[in-house]
C-alpha cells in the first residue's frame, strides 16, 4: 500500500491549479477530467474509483459553489464520499467524516477570506487558512502540524493568489496562474521530501 506521500508533487500541483482554474470558469466537464488524473496522481485510485471520486468533488464543487445558495451539508457529504474511497486506496488512518469536516473547513475559511479580500484587499490575512489547511494536512499525511507548516503556508499563499485572479484585481492573470503552480509545487515538495533526523 503506498503512504500517503508518495506522489509527485510537480504533476499533483499541475493538475490542482488547472482543476482551480476549470472551477472558477464554472467548466465542469473540464474539472471533472482534471480530478480524474489528480486522484490517479495523488491517491493511486483505479480508473473506477477515480472517476467515481471526480464525480463526488465535482458535485460537492457544484453544491458549494453558489455564494447566496451555497450547501456545505450537502458538499461536506460528496466530499466524505470521496474521502472514503480515498481512504480505501491508500489505507489511510483517519475516517472519512474526519477528512472531509476538515476539507470543508478550509473551504469555508478561504471563501470568507476571499469575500473580505475582495471588499478591502488589505483585509482578510491568510493566517486562518493556514490552520485550517495544517490541520487537513496532518490528518491526510498522518504527520504532525509542525511538519506540514510550511505546506500548508504555501497552499494557503496559492489561494490568496487565485483570488486575486478571480477578483478581478490580478494586472497579469497568466502569470498569476503561474504562480499559483509555483507556490503548490512548493507546498507539496515539502510535504513529500523526507523528514529531517530527529536531533539527538
Amino acid at each position: 500500500m503506498p503512504a500517503p506521500t508518495d506522489f509527485d508533487p510537480d504533476q499533483v500541483a499541475y493538475y490542482e491549479k488547472a482543476g482551480w482554474e476549470a472551477y472558477y470558469g464554472r467548466n465542469w466537464p473540464r474539472a471533472f477530467a482534471l480530478l480524474v488524473q489528480l486522484n490517479r496522481a495523488q491517491f493511486r485510485m483505479g480508473w473506477l474509483d477515480a472517476l467515481a471520486a471526480a464525480l463526488d468533488t465535482v458535485r460537492a464543487s457544484i453544491a458549494f459553489a453558489p455564494l447566496e445558495t451555497s450547501d456545505v451539508p450537502k458538499a461536506t457529504q460528496f466530499i466524505e464520499r470521496f474521502y472514503a474511497r480515498a481512504r480505501r486506496c491508500l489505507g489511510l488512518k483517519a475516517d472519512a467524516a474526519t477528512l472531509a469536516r476538515l476539507e470543508m473547513d478550509y473551504w469555508v475559511v478561504h471563501r470568507r477570506l476571499a469575500i473580505a479580500r475582495a471588499k478591502d484587499p488589505h483585509d482578510g490575512g491568510i493566517g486562518p487558512m493556514i490552520e485550517s489547511l495544517a490541520r487537513l494536512h496532518a490528518a491526510l499525511f498522518e504527520v504532525d502540524e509542525a511538519r506540514v507548516r510550511a505546506s500548508a503556508e504555501q497552499r494557503a499563499r496559492a489561494a490568496e493568489a487565485v483570488d486575486l485572479i478571480t477578483s478581478r484585481r490580478s494586472t497579469d492573470g497568466p502569470g498569476d496562474w503561474q504562480r499559483v503552480e509555483a507556490l503548490l509545487r512548493e507546498a507539496y515538495r515539502a510535504i513529500t521530501a523526507p523528514a529531517a533526523p530527529a536531533a539527538r
